[in-house]
């Protein structure tokens, strides 16, 4: 497939970085304006650059009429063009100035989107295929695995995705780096990254003890409901993109009250056909 070189400074890039592998091309990040025109010559073989306006500027080189405390991105679109006129650039910038932003789309083989424009990342990767000239074709949902403290649960769950379903790896999200993130930032960089959530809500809450008898209900862990909210609110609780998988004994959430689970309570393979009749209406 394609390489790809991103250049921006800021860390959440990386997401973007991995999705491009996902989909078979190669790609890597560049992390700073300075390390950028160290590397000039290599990058402008590239197939296609992904460049951010805004970064700083190298304390080690001259300015070269250029205004503004952190356009040094502007400096690498001159010497990449000084390189290749032909070469596929994407702006993707939070630059607000308008003269600057309509300076760029007329730029020969440039496109400028805004980081502030909403586009969400399958859209995004989308523009980027359409403008490396592939025609794009279906990508395998990513699945994200919201999950507790049953560890038997969650890697049968991963296995059963992986291995029988041949989904591609799920997401965990203590298995991602963390890349200087806060957590709430790594979850929002990796539920972007997500088509498909399972949701395990498993009775491991310190409510009540593993040794009580049934009728005395647990609940799942706090960051479980969480997750779980923040998916049904913005995936949409209609997609049928979030699925709900339970195990027994377990207090479920009493606002959610109607919502169709799937009982896991005697293994995730057990559950499976119901697993694959839940994919199979699922509304991308």
């Amino acid at each position: 497939m394609a390489q790809i070189t991103v250049i921006d400074d800021d860390l959440a890039m990386d997401i973007l970085i991995e999705q491009f592998r996902y989909c078979g091309h190669d790609a890597i990040r560049i992390p700073s304006a300075e390390t950028a025109l160290e590397q000039i010559d290599k990058i402008s073989n590239s197939e296609l650059i992904i460049l951010d306006i805004i970064m700083a500027w190298p304390d080690s080189r001259e300015r070269s009429g250029i205004k503004g405390p952190m356009t040094a991105g502007m400096e690498i679109l001159i010497e990449i063009r000084k390189r290749r006129t032909d070469l596929p650039i994407i702006i993707y910038s939070g630059i607000h100035d308008e003269a600057v932003k309509q300076a760029l789309r007329e730029q020969p083989n440039c496109t400028f989107i805004s980081k502030w424009g909403g586009e969400t990342l399958q859209e995004f990767i989308s523009i980027v295929q359409q403008t490396l000239g592939i025609d794009p074709k279906p990508i395998p949902p990513r699945a994200f695995i919201v999950h507790g403290h049953d560890e038997t649960a969650k890697l049968a769950l991963k296995n059963f995705l992986q291995n029988l379903l041949h989904l591609p790896e799920p997401i965990i999200l203590h298995e991602q780096p963390n890349l200087g993130r806060t957590l709430i930032e790594k979850f929002e960089d990796y539920a972007t990254a997500s088509q498909l959530i399972f949701v395990l809500l498993t009775p491991d809450d310190i409510a009540a003890t593993a040794s009580d008898p049934d009728e005395v209900k647990r609940r799942a862990r706090q960051n479980v409901i969480f997750e779980m909210g923040f998916f049904l609110g913005t995936l949409g609780r209609e997609s049928g993109r979030v699925i709900l998988l339970y195990k027994s004994p377990l207090d479920l959430p009493s606002d959610i009250t109607g919502l169709t689970y799937i009982d896991i309570s005697k293994g995730i393979e057990a559950a499976g056909e119901q697993i694959r009749r839940e994919l199979e209406h699922v509304n991308y």
